[in-house]
């Protein structure tokens, strides 16, 4: 990652646990910390839990920078960094507004975290759709199965085909946020359902591979 990139989202991670230290005395002795589909509070913790989540970014960030340098295929990470900074500014950020969910529905103020939850989700799945055929072989970015790790030509085939996954999933998910109920979710059951019939893909391809 851009060392300019990574002092911005630090930067970033730092002003946002600030202002939740800054609001934290205000806070009730306990805090929503979960949401169903209604948008409706049905779970609670206690203040300290604003503090975990205010720390969500920073810690999410720090996995992104660490990954590069443990991975055993560190260096197809320059043949897609930019994807892999994409990826983790919109994760960072992305963790950043999740992390304020719990103090300001802690003061008592409405937040659509359904429509919220489903926007940001759907428009990252669109983008690293978009990229993830550009993704090389590596061991923790990207879709990892028995049969990607074993050949890099199923690697780039399975790509291929779950980034159109990817994108279609985010475009429905999107939707699908302006919506309660069930109806929110649709997104996400796609995702898992493509994400499944990828696996099984990236295994056919495999067994074909092996028998030549």
């Amino acid at each position: 990652m851009n060392k300019k990139v990574i002092w911005a989202l630090l930067a970033f991670c730092a002003a946002s646990f600030i202002g939740q230290l800054i609001i934290y005395p205000r806070l009730p002795e306990q805090v929503p910390v979960h949401w169903n589909a209604n948008n409706e509070i049905d779970g609670w913790a206690g203040k300290g839990a604003a503090l975990l989540m205010a720390l969500l970014p920073l810690l999410m960030l720090l996995l992104f920078i660490v990954i590069p340098k443990i991975d055993p295929k560190r260096e197809n990470y320059e043949k897609h960094a930019g994807v892999y900074q994409m990826f983790a500014v919109l994760m960072t950020v992305f963790m950043g507004g999740v992390s304020w969910m719990v103090p300001l529905g802690g003061l008592g103020i409405e937040i659509p975290v359904g429509l919220m939850l489903n926007l940001l989700l759907g428009l990252i799945f669109v983008l690293l759709g978009n990229q993830m055929p550009r993704i090389r072989f590596n061991y923790t970015f990207g879709i990892r199965t028995p049969w990607t790790l074993a050949s890099e030509s199923v690697w780039k085939k399975t790509h291929r085909v779950c980034g159109f996954v990817f994108v279609l999933s985010g475009l429905v998910m999107m939707v699908c946020g302006f919506f309660t109920g069930w109806a929110a979710t649709i997104g996400v059951i796609l995702l898992l359902v493509g994400c499944a019939a990828g696996s099984v893909y990236s295994w056919w391809l495999f067994e074909k591979e092996q028998k030549g």
